[in-house]
């Protein structure tokens, strides 16, 4: 909508010498302006859907998470408009079958009147079990996630993590998977969201990580492997000797013994994990440190 409006009008008097006589010009200026602006609506896509401005579908670019999800966006509005599609945006997957992704990272959309308009946004599976989507399956936009994985998304739409890291964080809230796995080599820059994780599903922070790799096979089913556990077991040893590392299966059965080595009295020690656990089965563990007459610390840790 352009609006025309006179801003100001000006009188100028300007005295010109021409031998005896002086002649007076009287100048009148208009100064005009337009206002050219055009009206910009900024809300974001629940209310824009809701008052039926925009209308919006999704496809899968294929893959689970990233730029992996491509969005439509076509405006009925007769007015430009300002999008923000959010982050903790849950869409769901048309084929019960394919995981529905959960977008981590807001968006700000311009549509200018009747547009159509594609836009890739960056989203995880939030359904771990599920198949991941192939190109181009179909989603539907469906609303906000529950709040734990809302509050998780806009915590990692403002921070930056790696993609392993950010998916292991979602799947530890959507699908109740351990939060040790929220973790890289260095583990000091995922530990901010490790801790929000436990805070969001009301446990303690675990003592423990663990490393772990995901695999897709051809079919689209995924599974997530565990490879090292890593931490610090505290112990106590009043003498010289040696000592062995163990680990125990949930009923106390021992699953095997890692290494015995030499170790030096110490009062408050630490002892240094880095084991590898791929041929363990997922389920409940302990880990300790025991020499010939006695156990000197044990801790339980979970895959």
């Amino acid at each position: 909508m352009i609006k025309k409006n006179v801003t100001k009008v000006n009188i100028v008097v300007i005295k010109l010498k021409g031998g005896n006589m002086n002649r007076i010009i009287i100048i009148t200026l208009a100064l005009v302006s337009f206002n050219a602006k055009a009206k910009h609506q900024k809300l974001n896509l629940q209310k824009a859907m809701e008052q039926h401005l925009v209308k919006a579908k999704a496809n899968s670019l294929g893959g689970y998470q990233g730029y992996c999800m491509n969005l439509n966006l076509i405006s009925l509005s007769p007015d430009s408009l300002i999008v923000y599609i959010e982050a903790g945006r849950r869409l769901n997957s048309t084929d019960d079958k394919n995981q529905d992704i959960l977008i981590v990272k807001e968006e700000i959309i311009v549509l200018s009147k009747l547009e159509n308009k594609w836009v890739k946004v960056k989203g995880y599976c939030c359904q771990a079990n599920n198949h991941s989507p192939s190109q181009n399956a179909k989603y539907d936009i469906n609303t906000l996630a529950d709040s734990s994985l809302v509050t998780l998304a806009r915590y990692l739409n403002a921070g930056s993590f790696d993609a392993h890291v950010e998916q292991q964080a979602i799947w530890a809230i959507s699908d109740k998977k351990p939060t040790a796995n929220i973790t890289m080599r260095n583990d000091s820059l995922s530990l901010p969201l490790r801790e929000l994780v436990a805070t969001l599903k009301g446990e303690p922070l675990p003592w423990y990580t663990v490393i772990s790799r995901t695999y897709v096979f051809t079919s689209g089913v995924m599974e997530n492997y565990p490879q090292l556990l890593r931490g610090k077991l505290n112990y106590s040893n009043d003498r010289d000797t040696y000592v062995t590392l163990f680990i125990l299966d949930n009923k106390g059965k021992e699953v095997c013994l890692l290494k015995s080595q030499w170790m030096k009295a110490e009062v408050n020690g630490n002892y240094d994990l880095n084991v590898p656990v791929k041929s363990l089965a997922k389920g409940k563990y302990s880990i300790g440190l025991r020499t010939s007459d006695k156990e000197l610390t044990k801790r339980e840790f979970e895959i």
